[in-house]
């Protein structure tokens, strides 16, 4: 049956809606969770608003975590007034405390602006009025490390002034989702002192493909995946060459996969094909990863390159045609063999992959656990 573009659409939605179950999503929602049952509504007792620190690479899924929730729990319509008990913030780009506050107001009440003349106590004021009133147990600041991005100290120290005393003025909980280094912030005092408002964070994690279990892991995500293309024959991607070569093109990082997957699924859906196989992965990280070489100009005088061997155009003299990404194979994940294989999985794994066991002072009567190249690539 041929799927018209409706259709096809339908189907990637579908697949980029599924949410997987593992590990790590689980442990990031419970945390915010937790976080969230500290907000006391107005007129109660508040608990001292806390700040949770959610980390990553990117690809990881912090923002996957934040938008589910936000999407599970969207605004109420009251006779007292619309209710946010969650809103999701996007930071903009080299934050200031005033274009935070602006994304904020945004995303609190659209339409709601920021004025030129507010000092920051008003704004703050402006800012707790809102969350009072629309019930806000939550505040999620994606992006969050754009608020750190500042090479002056004294803009750093601005940003996290702000953010100190929002926790101290609001009783709604806030997260700050980000890359890994907006948990490793300067030594300062006023940091020092938004620190003690932080909760342990949360490292969302690629699992390791060097460990039993995290590879595991790994497989059991591919598993969910394959269950979820609906494609007329199994593409197998739990076997050892595929699943090896999806975690060297990603990493392991479960929103890269979710990505490659879903641009796959949707070019074999359009090309009618059954399953998802090795060179249509390598034509989605082709046009994802790898620049492609411009065409050669050639000559306008200039004959058929195979005409110079004396062959016809089209004979066996010729060049053959060859359906391959542009892009090297070696430098493709999907297609790279035996030692340019290995170069790709070295520059990937850098020293996050390395084998432990090999530097490891402890003993163990369990086999090491195998390394990536335990079969033929």
């Amino acid at each position: 049956m041929t799927l018209t573009d409706a259709d096809i659409s339908e189907r990637i939605k579908s697949f980029e809606h599924d949410v997987v179950p593992h590990e790590m999503f689980r442990k990031g929602r419970r945390e915010i969770e937790s976080l969230r049952r500290r907000w006391r509504p107005k007129g109660v007792k508040p608990l001292k608003a806390r700040a949770l620190l959610l980390l990553g690479e990117p690809g990881a899924g912090k923002s996957f975590i934040l938008e589910t929730l936000a999407e599970e729990n969207p605004k109420r319509i009251t006779e007292d007034g619309d209710v946010r008990p969650v809103v999701f913030v996007e930071a903009p780009k080299r934050t200031t405390p005033r274009q935070l506050a602006g994304a904020i107001f945004g995303a609190l009440e659209p339409g709601y602006r920021l004025r030129d003349g507010w000092n920051t106590a008003r704004i703050l004021s402006e800012i707790k009025m809102l969350c009072e009133e629309m019930g806000v147990e939550v505040l999620m600041i994606d992006e969050a490390h754009h608020i750190v991005d500042h090479k002056n100290a004294d803009d750093l120290e601005d940003a996290a002034e702000f953010l100190k005393q929002l926790l101290n003025m609001c009783a709604t909980q806030i997260v700050l989702a980000g890359l890994p280094h907006l948990g490793a912030l300067p030594e300062t005092k006023k940091l020092r002192q938004l620190r003690r408002r932080f909760r342990p964070p949360v490292h969302l994690e690629p699992y390791n493909w060097s460990a039993r279990t995290g590879r595991t892991k790994y497989l059991g995500i591919l598993a969910f995946f394959e269950r979820h293309l609906g494609l007329p024959e199994p593409s197998k991607l739990i076997e050892f060459d595929f699943a090896v070569r999806i975690y060297c093109a990603t990493g392991g990082h479960i929103g890269i996969i979710s990505n490659q997957l879903s641009l796959a699924l949707e070019m074999a859906l359009a090309d009618g094909k059954a399953r998802i196989d090795l060179p249509l992965m390598a034509a989605v990280y082709a046009d994802l990863v790898l620049k492609r070489k411009p065409d050669v100009l050639l000559d306008f005088d200039a004959g058929f390159p195979d005409e110079a061997s004396g062959g016809a155009p089209g004979s066996a003299g010729g060049k053959a045609c060859d359906d391959r990404p542009d892009a090297a194979s070696d430098d493709n994940p999907y297609l790279a063999q035996g030692d340019a294989f290995r170069a790709l999985w070295r520059r990937m794994a850098g020293g996050r992959l390395a084998d432990q066991s090999r530097v490891t002072a402890h003993r163990t009567k369990e086999a090491a656990p195998p390394s990536a190249f335990g079969r033929p690539a």
